[in-house]
């Protein structure tokens, strides 16, 4: 009977082992294999989702495969966040998503369903970017120091626009440094501020640079300066707010690509390629350029390094912006 069980198992397990070595158990673990879904967290027709169907569009030269997008806008990027986390980490579900505005979301809200810091892991870095201080383009504001002047003497009547949580903090940072009294006004999307630009409701406000350089192409906006510390090399003639009086505004950004954590080191390892040869292409860096952004690649660590010290880097802004979480 022994000899019976014995015999059994051995044609099983080489039985096993041919199915495993055979051409189409080789085939299914090549990544990708199948449909890959990339998750927004802002609404069609955004800033954010124009980049991420622009580089979903581009990567489907790159793996031969479907690629889809699907929007979940909702609670400052949570929803997204959230349903990507408690997604199957199989690299199937990625999150195309700025990781700093994870950071910053982990310190805005008291309700915390997850931990993005735990529950996702960066596998690439697309592009650096910053946020852009603007107003309206009939305005008569000409530089930074004129609407300082302007929103001093109007006080707490003034109101600024934001719409994610890079302007946020810019936002409320401007205001500390510069000791103005403008109340802050949310937005859903930055298309929804036009018509407040226009009729005066909003004197200014704080937008990523699709938004900003497309409305300032089209005449209805004026972009004044920008966010990070120094100035971006694709725009050399946009001055920093921290040059021009709000000593310490640097809210530097990165869009990158997340996945769950568990998510197995050969699809990170083939997602980090995957998108370093997108960012390498002429239409991706002519793209970014044109948005106000810089190309940037780096390796799945590298990234991942850099997305865990913007947890403490923004925790750390946050308190001297004087933002208290919402419930």
């Amino acid at each position: 009977m022994r000899n019976i069980v014995g015999k059994a198992l051995s044609i099983a397990a080489i039985l096993a082992a041919t199915a495993v070595s055979s051409p189409a158990a080789a085939q299914a673990d090549v990544y990708p294999s199948r449909e890959i879904k990339i998750v927004c967290a802002f609404p069609p027709g955004s800033g954010a989702d124009i980049w991420v169907r622009f580089f979903a569009e581009q990567a489907k030269a790159f793996v031969k495969q479907p690629i889809i997008v699907d929007n979940r806008p909702g609670a400052s990027g949570l929803i997204a966040t959230t349903y990507t986390a408690r997604a199957k980490p199989d690299g199937y579900t990625i999150f195309m998503h700025s990781p700093t505005s994870l950071a910053a979301n982990y310190f805005m809200f008291k309700d915390k369903p997850i931990d993005p810091s735990q529950s996702l892991v960066t596998v690439a870095a697309l592009f650096n970017f910053t946020f852009y201080l603007t107003v309206e383009a009939k305005r008569p504001w000409k530089d930074v120091k004129e609407l300082v002047g302007y929103l001093r003497e109007k006080g707490d009547k003034a109101s600024f626009a934001t719409t994610a949580p890079p302007g946020q903090l810019m936002g409320n940072l401007f205001k500390q440094l510069m000791n103005l009294k403008s109340v802050e006004v949310p937005y859903r999307t930055s298309p929804d501020t036009i018509n407040d630009y226009k009729s005066g409701v909003i004197e200014f406000g704080f937008h990523d640079g699709v938004f900003a350089f497309a409305q300032q192409r089209a005449g209805n906006l004026r972009i004044l300066a920008l966010g990070s510390k120094e100035r971006m090399p694709s725009q050399p003639d946009i001055p920093t707010l921290n040059e021009l009086g709000a000593t310490g505004l640097d809210v530097p950004g990165f869009f990158g690509v997340l996945v769950p954590a568990g998510t197995p080191q050969p699809a990170i390892d083939a997602l980090n390629r995957l998108w370093v040869d997108v960012v390498g292409t002429p239409a991706s860096k002519e793209f970014i350029l044109k948005s106000g952004g810089e190309p940037v690649s780096m390796s799945a660590t590298d990234a991942q390094k850099r997305y865990l010290e913007s947890f403490k880097e923004w925790g750390r802004l946050i308190e001297l912006a004087k933002i208290e979480p919402k419930g």
